[in-house]
């Protein structure tokens, strides 16, 4: 009997549904499978090639799919995903040093669509003869997309079927599991040493709340994104808080306790007297959780249901 998941990675590795093709042969003669990034370029990509990846998230994805790194930045050395001494380090996720990379001879450098440093070092790879890739994974379905196309190239459909395909039973459970509709609104925010802003859909955290059927009060309100007052916020007087940490977490919990917790108009919010106040873990809502999205579901899901998730 064949697995429906099984069916489905089929349809994925011979009908391009996530952007990659059935393996074949460039017009230089070289095999591998065709790889669409998120800017619409195309690379012929084996499992053999030299790979770089200037991105931590995408070079976990990369070795999740059974390839392996000749080069990372250091987010992927400081966040665990790759050991200093066994591979070359190419700068900072913000700042790259092409030397570095091109002295490793790349046949493939992964890099973000959304990094501005990124994206300036298109002209000097093309320059080099070096193709590149651009991704951006904001969302389950991006992920999902990504690991498609790079176990395909490494030829793991075992990988696919572990990494993405039980994880998406997994989340699956979880949204048949909670209300189809809700009520709920919430305020998600980015908490820094000096200051905080309101967040909307352009996160993960955001995405899956959405997902949950809940209603974001920055979605819509444009001045409360460029603007996080208290006295906007009252107006919603929302059911949940959720913030989360930019740069070190310590310098914005203390922000959070001197402008948040001991305000009086932030402590009279119904989230915060209700202890429905919270800040969500790095691991799973600021770096990509990549395999483990659906333990990002599942934290989301015990706070708003612990009824149904104890």
């Amino acid at each position: 009997m064949i697995r429906f998941g099984s069916i489905v990675l089929i349809l994925i590795f011979s009908l391009s549904l996530c952007g990659c093709a059935p393996q074949g042969q460039d017009s230089a003669g070289e095999t591998g499978h065709l790889v669409n990034d998120a800017l619409g370029n195309r690379v012929m990509l084996s499992s053999d090639a030299r790979v770089v990846s200037c991105y931590g998230s995408f070079a976990d994805c990369w070795l999740l799919s059974g390839g392996s790194l000749v080069g990372v930045t250091d987010d992927a050395v400081e966040e665990g995903i790759v050991a200093a001494e066994t591979v070359s380090i190419v700068g900072s996720v913000k700042s790259i040093d092409l030397e570095r990379i091109l002295a490793l001879a790349p046949d493939y450098v992964i890099l973000s669509a959304d990094l501005a440093a990124h994206r300036k070092l298109e002209e000097a790879l093309i320059s080099a003869g070096v193709s590149y890739g651009y991704f951006r994974v904001d969302t389950f379905a991006d992920y999902k997309a990504l690991m498609g196309q790079f176990c395909a190239v490494n030829g793991r459909e075992d990988l696919y079927q572990t990494h993405v395909l039980d994880v998406e039973v997994r989340i699956q459970n979880i949204l048949n599991t909670i209300p189809k509709t809700s009520e709920k609104q919430f305020l998600l925010m980015r908490v820094f040493s000096t200051g905080m802003k309101a967040k909307g859909a352009d996160n993960l955290a955001g995405q899956i709340l959405l997902e949950f059927g809940l209603h974001n009060i920055a979605d819509g309100n444009q001045s409360l994104l460029e603007d996080l007052s208290v006295e906007k916020v009252v107006l919603s007087d929302p059911e949940y808080i959720f913030a989360l940490a930019m740069g070190e977490q310590a310098a914005a919990d203390e922000f959070l306790r001197q402008n948040v917790e001991n305000n009086p108009a932030w402590s009279g919010l119904t989230a915060v007297k209700d202890g429905k106040y919270y800040m969500l873990p790095k691991e799973l809502f600021h770096y990509k959780p990549n395999e483990r999205w659906d333990e990002s579901y599942e934290y989301l899901a015990k706070i708003l249901y612990p009824e149904l998730f104890g």
